[in-house]
């Protein structure tokens, strides 16, 4: 086991289970079939057992350990990640720090981060700054160091190793980097936690919007700044020019944390009727989180009727809605009945109905097996690496998980198989 070997099975899958397979599995009670994967060096599995160990007290925690060690003991960061995020868990931050440093040495960015928390946890502020400081050119890391040491007084230092604000690329496309160059939502948060809130919201208003390209991050943030801080008045008045579904949010959460729930209903109603969907799954959430299933349901199924295209995301929350409600029959009614009027894919509405009857905790029934067999064909004739792993979630879900997993050897093992 070496991390390049592990880095090529994480990213084909060549001899292990996928992760959604793994965790199938578990739920489903196959932990022997976990069991033998990781002993034969399976990550994924192995992960899966570990985190339900972890939860069953200091002897799950040991046993915890003993599957992850060996991943981790190669060095390889997923392993790493998950071993010291367990310790730190657990309060024992020495032997997260012992666990990480050697990665941080190498500059690692994830790893400097992660001890970066890890030594502000001990009150350790000197070695955060000394750590994060030279490397403030990566903006991860600028942000790491402003959120764990400003406000304590360091910030004329922190300050001079901040990179100088700029407005952004000229390339569109490179801000998606996380090494962008625009540092203004470093600045302005950086002024947040001094606590100098009208020149962090003024910082951000005046980045808002830069040779006519508005800059949704700055917006979001914005939003998010006048919200935690009450500014409801500038929420309401936020700038027309590109983010209010931003101020949306989170005018909509500020009223809903002082309690001040009709006028949220009907913020977000306000929104919803013009037709935005986005507003009306915000709206059915609130009213679910509330009690008020009905007039969720009402609001899901007057958009789903008139979204037209993909709406699954709005049926999946309708559907669920009614189930926490009880009311499991109705969403398979309803789902019947959308198909019925719409048509679509047979098989998404069989996923749908089984998810159902997964999630109030009854046993697919035959007709559902069925529909499943039908469309089995269509996966095995596709050839592809998402249709092998659907046809194994699909047999572990019948009961059938041996069968799952020789498929999957049968279709991901060896050196073909790219995971895209």
């Amino acid at each position: 086991m070496d991390k390049a070997d592990l880095d090529h099975r994480h990213r084909t899958y060549d001899g292990w289970i996928p992760p959604t397979v793994a965790a199938l599995l578990h739920e489903h009670g196959h932990h022997d079939v976990l069991r033998q994967a990781a002993s034969r060096g399976d990550w994924f599995c192995a992960h899966q057992l570990a985190e339900a160990a972890s939860e069953s007290g200091p002897g799950g925690r040991a046993a915890a350990l003993a599957l992850l060690q060996p991943f981790a003991t190669t060095g390889w960061w997923p392993a790493v990640d998950t071993v010291a995020g367990l310790l730190a868990e657990w309060e024992r931050d020495d032997e997260a720090i012992v666990l990480l440093r050697p990665l941080a040495d190498t500059g690692h960015r994830y790893a400097l981060r992660d001890l970066a928390r890890l030594l502000a946890r001990q009150d350790h502020l000197d070695q955060v700054v000394a750590l994060l400081g030279p490397r403030a050119a990566d903006l991860l890391l600028a942000e790491e160091l402003v959120e764990l040491a400003a406000g304590h007084g360091r910030d004329a230092e922190i300050a001079a190793l901040l990179p100088d604000i700029q407005t952004g690329p000229t390339d569109p496309f490179e801000s998606w980097s996380s090494d962008a160059v625009d540092t203004v939502p470093l600045h302005a948060r950086f002024l947040e936690l001094q606590g100098r809130i009208d020149e962090a919201t003024h910082l951000l208003g005046r980045h808002l919007c830069v040779d006519g390209v508005v800059y949704a991050d700055h917006a979001e943030q914005l939003a998010r700044l006048l919200g935690r801080h009450g500014r409801e008045a500038e929420l309401r008045a936020f700038p027309a020019d590109g983010g209010e579904e931003y101020a949306l949010a989170a005018l909509t959460q500020l009223l809903e944390e002082q309690d001040r729930i009709p006028e949220a209903v009907a913020l977000l109603g306000q929104s919803a009727r013009t037709g935005d969907p986005h507003a009306a799954f915000g709206l059915a959430e609130l009213l679910a989180r509330h009690g008020r299933h009905d007039e969720a349901v009402e609001v899901l199924s007057t958009v789903a009727e008139t979204a037209g295209g993909d709406c699954d995301w709005i049926l999946h929350l309708l559907c669920r809605i009614l189930v926490d409600a009880g009311r499991a029959d109705d969403a398979l009614t309803y789902i019947g009945d959308y198909f019925t009027r719409h048509g679509g894919n047979h098989q998404e509405q069989a996923l749908m109905r089984a998810n159902v009857m997964e999630l109030s905790g009854r046993a697919v029934d035959e007709a559902e097996l069925a529909e499943f067999t039908r469309s089995d064909e269509e996966l095995l004739r596709s050839g592809t690496v998402d249709g092998a792993i659907a046809l194994a979630e699909r047999l572990v879900r019948r009961g059938q998980p041996h069968q799952a997993v020789a498929h999957l050897r049968d279709r991901l093992d060896g050196p073909k198989v790219v995971r895209r």
